[in-house]
């Protein structure tokens, strides 16, 4: 059966990920806000077409950390909303991203 996965989890999963990434040579900063709201309508829009999808479906082939920060923002508020189910069948594994079967998602 697969494990389901709490926010913290995976919260504490995304800083290990983002600790591992290389460092870059520059230290200039340039604020780039964060876009949950397309990362909700694009999740919304997603699974409007799908019953599941991967977490890498949401972000692309080469996203940068404000793209994976606001897709995971927006996974966990529908998911706190109960529009969709978060599971991971191992540690470190993918994780899958279910439209929840009692609520459409809007």
């Amino acid at each position: 059966p697969p494990v389901v996965v709490g926010a913290e989890e995976l919260l504490a999963a995304l800083e290990r990920v983002l600790e591992a990434m290389p460092q870059p040579m520059l230290h200039r900063v340039v604020p780039r806000p964060l876009d949950v709201e397309g990362a909700t309508r694009r999740i919304t829009a997603l699974l409007e077409q799908r019953e599941k999808l991967n977490f890498l479906d949401l972000v692309g082939e080469q996203p940068t950390v404000t793209d994976i920060l606001s897709a995971l923002i927006a996974v966990l508020e529908l998911a706190r909303l109960g529009r969709l189910r978060l599971s991971q069948r191992r540690p470190f594994g993918s994780v899958t991203i279910r439209r929840e079967a009692t609520h459409t998602v809007a």
